[in-house]
């Protein structure tokens, strides 16, 4: 039999990081990553200790960070 699909509640909490201010994403207490502006509008998605990967818009990093974070869990 299948495990039925639970939905997963993901907190979006501002953070400053040296001085910037950007978001942090958890699942049950638990940081999976951080989304920071750049220069120039972009964004940067990082998660854990991970290499950052510079998205166009915020949207795009906050689905980056959910969707790594699936993959690996």
């Amino acid at each position: 039999m299948s495990k039925k699909k639970q939905p997963v509640g993901v907190a979006i909490d501002d953070v400053t990081i040296k001085g910037v201010d950007g978001l942090q994403l958890s699942i049950n207490d638990e940081v999976i990553g951080t989304v920071m502006p750049l220069e120039g509008g972009s964004f940067e998605a990082q998660i854990g200790s991970e290499r950052p990967v510079k998205v166009k818009t915020q949207d795009e990093a906050v689905e980056y960070v959910i969707q790594t974070y699936n993959l690996h869990h």
